[in-house]
């Protein structure tokens, strides 16, 4: 693939993606074909990972020509039709990625590439459907580091004293969306955060590095991390969007039931923040745990759920939320 610097038609991105299209289908026959990925133990010291067997002369020759990072260059010159071409990347990430066992991610022709293409999605707004494809990617992706949790430090990096972990920065915006993509970006945290307690940079980096601008070297439990700024303020906002009052029908009505839960969307939101935020507690590293803890103590349950618990109600058929 040559990178022109003639400008772009709409024809000659559509024939991109469509050849795209045809690859990733030859790939992944390839792959199913071989068993997924057939060769044995992997050879570590390698710049470009264990050599591929020939049963798959189609991935080889897409990494032996570094076919991926000359696709993404290319993606970086397409101008308003970016994001159409990224939408076909993420697509052929993740069916790599879900069929490969892992071995992929030990080829520098396939990780750099990749890494690229993650690093640039970051602080970026992109179409409902290109977010979908890169949530379940990095979903796919937390999976596989859950299987072979020596590849973690491939997606670390360190830039001018500043540590990013790109999986969970990127999914960290989609915590409080509804539907499908919220629900499979929790997931993936939550993977994320099983991790933290097989790896200590994971449970440093939640704790100390995420969205955390420290001044001088202070306690732990001082700094303000992901947990307090995403979850615990995250769920007194959905909080706040609960209807003040709920109105019943008659005097035997004592709890919310499940059909409630259904008529209330912003309950539903809330509810399911709830859920994560308790999940998190219960996988995470010990660290992340009790600073957790201490965040929806402190910026939900005293400030926000404690007045609402003391709010006194003028008539007996209206109950504050």
């Amino acid at each position: 693939m040559q990178v022109l610097s003639a400008p772009l038609t709409q024809d000659d991105v559509l024939g991109v993606v469509s050849h795209l299209e045809k690859m990733a289908n030859l790939l992944l026959m390839e792959l199913k074909s071989a068993g997924s990925f057939p060769n044995g133990p992997q050879d570590n010291n390698s710049s470009s990972g264990p050599e591929l067997n020939v049963s798959c002369p189609s991935l080889e020759f897409l990494l032996s020509e570094n076919l991926l990072e000359k696709l993404y260059s290319w993606s970086e010159i397409t101008g308003r039709y970016s994001n159409a071409v990224r939408l076909q990347q993420l697509k052929l990430y993740e069916q790599l990625v879900s069929h490969s066992r892992l071995q992929l991610l030990s080829h520098e022709p396939f990780l750099r590439p990749l890494l690229m293409l993650l690093t640039s999605s970051a602080r970026e707004v992109f179409p409902l459907e290109v977010e979908k494809k890169l949530v379940v990617l990095l979903y796919q992706l937390c999976i596989a580091l859950m299987q072979n949790v020596q590849l973690l430090d491939l997606f670390f990096s360190w830039e001018e004293g500043k540590t990013n972990f790109v999986l969970f920065s990127l999914l960290i915006p989609f915590v409080h969306r509804e539907e499908g993509i919220g629900q499979q970006a929790r997931d993936a945290l939550l993977l994320c955060m099983s991790l933290s307690k097989k790896n200590e940079n994971v449970a440093q980096y939640i704790t100390q590095h995420s969205n955390v601008c420290p001044t001088s070297n202070l306690p732990l439990n001082l700094y303000i991390s992901v947990m307090k700024q995403v979850l615990a303020t995250g769920l007194s906002g959905l909080y706040s969007l609960l209807p003040r009052q709920l109105s019943v029908e008659g005097d035997d009505w004592h709890q919310l039931t499940p059909d409630d839960v259904t008529d209330l969307p912003e309950l539903a939101s809330f509810m399911n923040s709830l859920e994560f935020c308790n999940a998190v507690v219960q996988v995470a590293h010990p660290l992340i745990k009790t600073q957790m803890l201490e965040f929806l103590y402190q910026g939900f349950l005293v400030p926000v759920m404690g007045p609402a618990l003391l709010q006194v109600t003028t008539s007996p058929f209206l109950f504050p939320l």
